[in-house]
């Protein structure tokens, strides 16, 4: 990931959903920025083949 250049982004959410989003990353033993990257890739991947 050192090679990338990676970008900010901000969201808005409830703090309801923040900890909910935390809360799916700590279950998956990811960040949470890890944790939107793997949904976009599947996101992709699923729209991709339409």
């Amino acid at each position: 990931m050192a090679d990338r250049k990676l970008e900010n982004i901000t969201v808005t959410m409830t703090k309801k959903e923040k900890k909910s989003l935390k809360q799916a990353a700590l279950d998956n033993d990811l960040s949470v920025s890890g944790l939107i990257r793997r949904w976009l890739v599947e996101y992709l991947d699923k729209n991709q083949r339409r």
